[in-house]
């Protein structure tokens, strides 16, 4: 059954007059003398936005929450797996590629473009109802706005396109870039819609500052976060490296015994961003914790470790101790489960968003491209954190240093961002599958390989835009192998 859950009631005012259907609201959106209204505030035009990521329900359990952006991709990846037929199950074995109105390119971009939506709303609320604010707060609420925008267009392009640097000129995602325009709009080209990515962050980041009332809210270093990550996506390495560096500034990695402890809390002073949850406002089953979390109480417990990325852990790395054995049998590909996400006793567990690891890995992947041994000290420094027998880099080129970079992050973030399937993607690498993925339930054998210049890699566009969109026609569609 749908169950969309809301920050404060107070959202369900701001909800009534913006939301629409899921297939509508980007071409219709509300009228504008309805959201200038004096009651639709800034700070109820805050709320909305923020709920529309952390609170978006797909229809189905695999498709709820932001956080079922990132984890449909980790099972897409090499690390996490899905041996019954289960929850997630279409997105391990890619059959969500194939399928025009498949739940999970329908999720991503109706989430992605109701963000925009909202965004587009308090920057609309903020220029038209803000007379009681200060400067301060203009500034705040624009830069936010900005910030989640760009978000949203960053998950958007890398979804349904190549990565940048395999060809900007290839059709993009719609750019919808005000509430009062309500034409509809065509695909806009991969360099457009990194080009209006750049131009929302820069002035983000001119807007906004460290402060903020809690971390759920955006601020400038997570700004600074979102433009270190689509500056790597673009390899735009300088700027990757700086943003990357500025945005990890007061966020210190945290220690042996926090890392163990559940990844469950987001006033963990590594967290950069993440949204809380209290008791009245739990998934439940749809929870991310019910699908990965098998000390858990209650949920589905369905999604395991491959044996190949286990095997990547020194003895020494405390992250090995939280992937541990089960009872079942290797061919099984139950053999290993994960304890690193744990939810708590109330079913309240934060989500977390960014990381300052993230942001250290980021950084010395970006720095190894004008300074590798520079880049080798930065990495020591980061592994050191987690195995205290780390060694420095004996990497003879950037490209095999990149190679060890890339694992460290599936190492360090695997199930937060999808980081093995969308760094495979933006390095335009072939996916193959070892360890004990289970062929069955797979759908394609061990060690099957899906090259990298498959069209696979694409999400198709949904076929309600195809629909609804005059801009966007059956020739518009991104093709299929």
């Amino acid at each position: 059954m749908k169950k969309v859950f809301y920050v404060s009631l107070v959202f369900l005012v701001f909800f009534g007059i913006t939301a629409c259907d899921n297939e509508d609201f980007l071409r219709d959106p509300a009228p504008t003398d309805e959201i200038s209204g004096e009651f639709v505030t800034p700070q109820l035009a805050a709320i909305g936005m923020y709920s529309a990521y952390r609170d978006w329900y797909g229809g189905s359990h695999d498709v709820a929450t932001a956080k079922a952006v990132y984890l449909g991709a980790d099972v897409m990846g090499r690390d996490l797996q899905v041996p019954d037929f289960n929850w997630y199950i279409f997105e391990h074995r890619w059959d969500v590629v194939t399928i025009p109105n498949a739940r999970r390119n329908n999720f991503v971009w109706d989430l992605c473009y109701k963000l925009i939506f909202h965004a587009n709303t308090l920057m609309y609320v903020v220029e038209s109802n803000g007379g009681g604010l200060t400067a301060d707060q203009i500034k705040s609420y624009k830069g936010q706005a900005l910030t989640m925008r760009a978000l949203a267009y960053y998950d958007l392009i890398r979804s349904f396109q190549f990565t940048y640097a395999k060809n900007p000129q290839l059709p993009g995602v719609p750019l919808d870039l005000s509430i009062a325009d309500s034409d509809h709009k065509p695909r806009g080209t991969v360099e457009q819609v990194y080009n209006q990515m750049y131009e929302d962050l820069t002035e983000a980041i001119s807007l906004l500052s460290a402060n903020r009332e809690s971390k759920f809210v955006v601020n400038e270093n997570v700004a600074k976060g979102v433009f270190a990550r689509v500056a790597l996506e673009k390899r735009d390495y300088n700027k990757a490296a700086q943003m990357a560096a500025e945005a990890r500034q007061g966020y210190p990695l945290m220690n042996q015994a926090t890392y163990v402890a559940g990844f469950n809390d987001f006033n963990n002073g590594e967290w950069m961003w993440g949204f809380p949850f209290n008791s009245s406002e739990n998934w439940g089953y749809a929870s991310f914790y019910s699908f990965i979390d098998h000390d858990r109480t209650a949920g589905y417990k369905d999604i395991y470790v491959n044996s190949a990325f286990y095997d990547l852990f020194s003895t020494t790395d405390y992250r090995r101790s939280l992937i541990v054995t089960t009872s079942s049998s290797l061919a099984s590909g139950k053999r290993y489960r994960t304890r690193k996400f744990r939810d708590t006793a109330d079913l309240t567990g934060n989500m977390v968003l960014m990381r300052s690891s993230e942001m250290y890995l980021i950084e010395v992947e970006a720095k190894a491209h004008s300074d590798l041994p520079g880049a080798k000290n930065l990495l020591l420094q980061f592994q050191l954190q987690r195995d205290p027998n780390a060694v420095l880099s004996s990497a003879a080129t950037v490209d095999a240093f990149v190679e060890e970079v890339l694992v460290e992050r599936r190492k360090e973030l695997y199930g937060e961002l999808g980081v093995d399937y969308f760094d495979m993607k933006r390095h335009q690498k072939n996916m193959t599958r070892t360890g004990n993925a289970v062929w069955n339930v797979v759908g394609y054998s061990v060690g099957q390989t899906i090259p990298a210049t498959s069209n696979l890699w694409n999400f198709l566009i949904p076929q309600d835009e195809i629909d609804f969109n005059d801009a966007i026609g059956p020739e518009d569609q991104n093709p299929l192998d």
